[in-house]
């Protein structure tokens, strides 16, 4: 018991895993996203603060207008001295003065600084500054090393002219910033992201398992000939697809097997009826009650009862050959008016016998068509002698062929009781009889089973109609031109009378 509850579990506990590791990644991959994205426009952010600070000290510079007066007033030297050492404390940055003709009037931290101006790369970016454009170089001052950010902005005197350049060097650290918060306050996001993520996996999970195992279950009692189960269908998912595939799939089975039980019982009666006749008729023979004048009499009734035999059993093995596909086609072109012409003709006497009006309607005086003439001819034997089956006495058969849309389209129509509606999309199924509708209880329920695979195999359609005008069964076939008129046209039309 507990090793099946555990098998029963198995799906469970995938699906949970299996949601778990896709929220775990999913939640991943977002915080690390976030910690870079946020990480880059602190950096960014901090950069454009470090950049105002390099502003402000050239809008000083502006304000003393010449370090003449700077260099002669102790209030000038207190501003800028406080300017920078407030721009060491928060951003860990020295500024650099340059002047026009590239000297440096007051140093950070580097007492040769005018002898790293000399280098050409220095010297290029300082004119880049001097000419009015800021700059953003790493590694400028290879004495401040390759991690040394600096930031040029130009300083314009009073006369609107640039005198100078502001270098502001900081370290990439710095620009870095602190984003242990940042890490902190997304593990505690991902976090709750993730229980919330498990919670809702879980009663997803399980959730479909549940539905799953109903319908495991129900497959299973289903299999063991329980063909009432049927599961319960909620929702629009795939499960619910699957639900009502089960179900419906239950209800064909149920309906075949129903059908199935009713063929055995037909099949059972006619096999009997048959052979207790012919067994009956032998043994009184045998035994001499039938006198010998009238023994052809009734080798001939046991004769035809053989016939019926050799028919029901042609057509177990017909459609037996079609469903296993070992019914081959032998596609050749024919003149179908004939053919049915020459069916319809085999059936005279029963016609008569009921007093049948018959109605022939051929739209061409020839009508070619590419299939297997043979199969054909099965086809429509099947659907003329249903119809004289089933027309009622003094009624009308009606055979029609027309073109419609490069098809042959032949028409079986013949007056009586009239199929229900519900009953029309089972005419085709195998062992079905509609005895509810047709009361006459003769033949197998084969003949139209094994019409509409034929048809199938042609890739061609039959369908089925029935109201107070009468019963309609119509097929399709495939158009084709005559064939070539020599010698062998007689053999390509076989179906002509």
């Amino acid at each position: 018991m507990k090793k099946a509850a555990l098998h029963k579990n198995r799906l469970f506990r995938r699906l949970l895993l299996a949601f778990v590791a896709a929220i775990l990644a999913t939640v991943l991959v977002l915080s690390l996203l976030m910690v870079v994205l946020v990480r880059r426009e602190r950096t960014q952010a901090l950069e454009a603060e470090v950049r105002v600070q390099a502003r402000d000290v050239a809008r000083l510079m502006q304000q003393f207008d010449s370090l003449s007066f700077w260099n002669g007033s102790e209030a000038i030297s207190q501003t800028l001295n406080w300017k920078f050492e407030e721009i060491r404390a928060n951003y860990g940055a020295s500024v650099w003065l340059v002047n026009g003709n590239r000297r440096v009037l007051v140093l950070g931290d580097t007492d040769n600084a005018q002898e790293q101006l000399n280098d050409p790369d220095v010297l290029a970016q300082i004119y880049n500054v001097l000419s009015g454009r800021e700059i953003r170089v790493q590694g400028l001052i290879p004495e401040l090393g390759n991690d040394m950010v600096t930031i040029g902005v130009p300083w314009v005197n009073a006369y609107g002219y640039t005198a100078g350049a502001v270098l502001l060097h900081i370290p990439t650290r710095e620009l870095s910033g602190d984003y242990r918060d940042l890490i902190r306050y997304t593990a505690i996001a991902g976090v709750i992201a993730l229980t919330l993520g498990i919670c809702l996996s879980y009663v997803i999970a399980r959730r479909q398992t549940i539905r799953l195992n109903e319908i495991s279950r129900a497959a299973g009692e289903f299999a063991g000939g329980d063909l009432t189960r049927r599961v319960r269908v909620s929702g629009d998912d795939e499960i619910a697809e699957l639900g009502a595939a089960f179900n419906k799939m239950a209800e064909d089975l149920s309906r075949l097997e129903e059908s199935r039980k009713s063929f055995v019982a037909s099949v059972s009666h006619e096999l009997r009826s048959p052979l207790t006749c012919i067994r009956g008729y032998v043994e009184g023979m045998l035994d001499g009650v039938i006198p010998q004048q009238d023994q052809a009499r009734y080798l001939r009734v046991t004769l035809d009862e053989t016939g019926r035999l050799t028919k029901l059993v042609n057509e177990l093995l017909d459609l037996s050959r079609i469903e296993s596909g070992e019914f081959s086609l032998n596609r050749t072109v024919f003149e179908l008016n004939g053919l049915i012409a020459q069916q319809l003709f085999k059936f005279e006497q029963r016609i008569e016998e009921k007093q049948v009006h018959v109605e022939v309607s051929f739209a061409e005086d020839r009508m070619y068509v590419l299939a297997d003439a043979d199969r054909i001819r099965q086809v429509a034997t099947n659907l003329i002698d249903n119809a004289v089956k089933f027309v009622d006495e003094g009624g009308t058969l009606t055979v029609q062929t027309r073109a419609v849309r490069e098809k042959a389209e032949v028409s079986v129509i013949n007056s009586g009781a009239v199929i229900p509606p519900d009953k029309l999309p089972m005419v085709f199924d195998r062992f079905y009889k509609v005895d509810s509708a047709h009361t006459s209880g003769k033949g197998s329920g084969l003949g139209l089973a094994i019409t509409k695979r034929i048809l199938e195999q042609h890739g061609q359609t039959i369908r089925v109609s029935s109201d107070s005008s009468g019963t309609r069964f119509a097929f399709t076939l495939e158009l084709s031109a005559p064939p070539a008129q020599n010698a062998n046209s007689n053999e390509q039309e076989r179906g002509a009378p």
